[in-house]
């Protein structure tokens, strides 16, 4: 017969049992440091026989001590999507602020040396884990590689890199979702478009990723052809730029597919060219591309959840760090959505 313990039991309590330390103990429920097979064994049995569950509030109590600092890196240009992962991030900034954790945000320009140096101050202010959004640069890698050898977890939030394997990565399929663009081109223009493509920039993987998905699924398509991808650097008047350029010198473009942020600047781009009909799909929800969806200038906008990609990069490590809990997957995926006229204010 199983027999079921109710009362509350503590590590000190287990260790007096296993006639160990409780550092000993410690070491096994933690799975750190080294620990006879023999020891161990004897610990786990008693755990098991025990139903035993290292309390919250113990944890909590430990963070205090411990002092945790989280680092959080972010990009810092004129897209509202990044205001929205922001978002996620200071929510659960006030949340654990009630644990004893410290969260230290820094939104810096997509750029190698701004990402590096804002590592570096972070690292000098003391921080037990990263949660990043990456630029796909070798300086930015060797950094972070670096801190996974110091045992310092690294979160990658929204865009990936290459060259550097984090514990986990918060974002979306961006592959897919540049296979699901190219699938929606396919079915409303029946296989017959040529495509300008506007992206934000060619450092972030997850605006490659879209890239290179989009041009998976229309390789087979002959009557689907890209004709030139522009950089806007995520900036209105970048976009609203490169956008015009697009049309004017390509007057068989009857597609746009924007890839990132900068919509609002491509719609005005659009706008004024009102002779033309260019059927266009983008990313993300925010107001200014509500309205472009509500007039007819965008089909249809993809997303992504960015409050969501911010929430859970810092749950996975406030799991790492107050649990010991790895994530389950190494990539965490939010849901693809799509939005038309017709559904836009669900």
């Amino acid at each position: 017969m199983d027999v079921c313990f109710s009362v509350m039991i503590t590590s000190k309590q287990i260790a007096e049992m296993a006639g160990v330390s409780r550092g000993t103990v410690d070491r096994v429920i933690n799975n750190r440091g080294i620990v006879k097979d023999s020891t161990r064994s004897r610990i786990e049995k008693i755990i098991r026989l025990l139903n035993y569950k290292p309390s919250r509030a113990g944890k909590v109590l430990v963070s205090h001590q411990k002092k945790i600092k989280i680092g959080c890196i972010i990009i810092k240009a004129p897209n509202p999507f990044y205001d929205d992962l922001y978002r996620g991030i200071m929510l659960k900034v006030e949340e654990y602020s009630s644990y004893g954790i410290e969260v230290i945000v820094e939104r810096v320009d997509f750029f190698c040396e701004a990402q590096c140096q804002a590592i570096d101050f972070l690292l000098s202010q003391g921080i037990n884990a990263l949660v990043i959004q990456p630029i796909n640069e070798p300086p930015v890698a060797e950094k972070l590689v670096n801190l996974e050898k110091q045992g310092l977890p690294v979160v990658t939030t929204n865009t990936d890199i290459e060259e550097f394997k984090p514990i986990c990565h918060v974002g979306n399929d961006f592959f897919t979702c540049g296979k699901t663009a190219a699938n929606l081109f396919d079915l409303i223009t029946e296989e017959k478009c040529n495509i300008g493509i506007v992206t934000g920039f060619h450092k972030a993987r997850s605006h490659s990723d879209r890239i290179d998905g989009f041009r998976e699924y229309v390789k087979d398509k002959p009557e689907m052809r890209i004709l030139a991808i522009e950089e806007n650097l995520d900036d209105d008047i970048e976009s609203f730029a490169v956008t015009r350029k697009l049309i004017s010198l390509y007057p068989e473009m009857d597609a746009l597919f924007l890839v990132a942020g900068g919509v609002y600047g491509a719609g005005r781009a659009l706008k004024s060219f009102s002779g033309r009909r260019i059927k266009t799909i983008c990313f993300d929800d925010v107001p200014t591309t509500r309205e472009l969806i509500r007039d007819g200038t965008i089909l249809a906008a993809i997303c992504q959840q960015p409050v969501r990609q911010g929430t859970l990069s810092l749950e996975v490590l406030f799991e790492y760090l107050i649990d010991n809990k790895r994530p389950e997957k190494d990539e965490l995926y939010t849901d693809i959505q799509i939005k038309l006229k017709s559904n836009l204010d669900l």
